[in-house]
C-alpha cells in the first residue's frame, strides 16, 4: 500500500516537474520519492528520458535548440551552471540533429540524476505496512509507525544532528551535549540533547503532538517556543497556529508499538482517535451523539477487526465498511 502511494506520487509529480509547474514543496516531495528506493530512481530516469524523446519526436520540425536547452538546463542546474549555446543559422532540423539533441538532453538528465543520487548528504528509513526500528549513526534509536519516514544527514561531524520526519515515530536520542538533535516536521522544529519522546505528525491530523517520556524537549514554531519535560505533551494546532503544553493523559500513545490499548470510561471519540493512530485506520463517527459513548476495556494484541466488532456489541451500534473507511453509526449507545 505504501509502495503504491510512492509510485502514485512519482507519476503525478514528474510531469509537473518536467513542465516547470511543480511547487517547491512538490519538488521536495518528488526528491523524497525518487531517493526512497532504487526502483523509484529507475522509474524516474525512464520517465524523464521518455518525456524528452516524446517532446522532440512530436515537434522536431519547429524545435528551437537554444530555447529547449535553456529550459531543460534551467530545471536541472543552478543558473550559474547553464552554458548558453552559440547562435546558429535557423534551418530545418533533420534526422541527425534530432538524434543529437535527444542524446544531449538525455545525457544532461543522466548527469543530474547521478549527481542527485550519489552526492546527496542524506540517508533515510521508510516504514511501509509494518513498524520499522533502526538506529541512526549516532546511536539514536528510532521506531517508525506504518507509512512514516525519516531522512537524516550522513555527515558525521556536523554541528547539529538533523532529522526530517513524515508521519509518527518514537525517538530515544543518544545524548551529546555538543551536538543537539533537531527534528523538523511540517511547520515545527523539535530540539533535544538526550531523551525519549513520541512525535505524531501525521498529515491528516489537525494537530502535531510531542509527548515526552524522559528528559526534555523544545518545540519551536516560528517565534513561539515551549519546553516539555517528562509526562508533558506539546500540541501545535495547524489551523490556529497555537502552540501549547499540558500534562499528558494519553495512556495509549505507544499502543502502535506495544499492541496494548487500555480504555477506562473513555469517550468513543477518543477511542476512535487511538485506533486510527495505532492501526493507521480511517474510522469516523456518523452521529455526534455517539462521541460521548463510554468504553472500558483492555485490548491486548487484538486486530482492528476484532476491536471494532467488540465495540459494536458493547455499545449496540453499527460499524459500516466503505472501502478503507469504517463508520460507526447509530442513534444511541448501550
Amino acid at each position: 500500500m505504501a509502495e503504491d502511494k510512492y509510485h502514485s506520487d512519482i507519476f503525478d509529480l514528474i510531469p509537473k516537474y518536467l513542465s516547470g509547474e511543480a511547487s517547491d514543496s512538490e519538488v521536495k516531495r518528488l526528491e523524497e520519492c525518487v531517493l526512497s528506493s532504487p526502483e523509484n530512481k529507475a522509474q524516474f530516469n525512464q520517465f524523464k528520458q521518455a518525456w524528452i524523446l516524446s517532446g522532440i519526436e512530436g515537434n522536431y520540425q519547429n524545435i528551437d535548440v537554444e530555447k529547449e536547452w535553456k529550459a531543460t538546463a534551467g530545471q536541472l542546474f543552478p543558473k550559474d551552471n547553464v552554458i548558453p549555446l552559440q547562435a546558429k543559422p535557423q534551418r530545418r532540423i533533420g534526422f541527425y540533429l534530432r538524434i543529437a539533441v535527444a542524446v544531449a538532453l538525455v545525457v544532461v538528465a543522466s548527469v543530474w540524476l547521478f549527481k542527485s543520487i550519489n552526492t546527496v548528504d542524506y540517508q533515510g528509513f521508510v516504514a511501509q505496512t509494518e513498524i520499522t526500528e533502526d538506529n541512526l549513526p549516532d546511536g539514536t534509536q528510532i521506531a517508525l509507525n506504518q507509512y512514516s519516514s525519516v531522512k537524516f544527514s550522513s555527515k558525521p561531524k556536523e554541528k547539529y544532528r538533523r532529522v526530517e520526519l513524515k508521519g509518527d515515530a518514537f525517538f530515544k536520542v543518544e545524548r551529546d551535549t555538543a551536538r543537539p538533535f533537531i527534528i523538523t516536521t511540517q511547520d515545527i522544529e523539535i530540539e533535544v540533547l538526550g531523551t525519549s519522546f513520541y512525535v505524531d505528525s501525521r498529515e491528516e491530523q489537525a494537530q502535531i503532538q510531542v509527548i515526552v517520556q524522559s528528559g526534555s524537549v523544545a518545540m519551536t514554531v516560528g517565534k513561539d517556543r515551549i519546553v516539555l519535560v517528562r509526562n508533558e505533551i506539546g500540541i501545535y494546532d495547524k489551523s490556529s497556529g497555537e502552540l501549547n503544553k499540558k500534562q499528558n493523559d494519553d495512556v495509549n500513545y505507544m499502543a502502535w508499538k506495544t499492541n496494548l490499548l487500555v480504555f477506562e470510561n473513555t469517550n468513543l471519540e477518543r477511542v476512535v482517535f487511538d485506533l486510527n493512530r495505532k492501526f493507521h485506520a480511517q474510522i469516523s463517527i456518523a452521529n455526534e451523539e455517539l462521541n460521548s459513548c463510554k468504553i472500558t476495556a483492555t485490548y491486548d494484541d487484538k486486530s482492528l477487526e476484532a476491536i471494532v466488532r467488540i465495540i459494536e456489541q458493547t455499545l449496540k451500534i453499527k460499524a459500516e465498511v466503505d472501502g478503507d473507511r469504517i463508520i460507526f453509526s447509530g442513534t444511541s449507545c448501550g
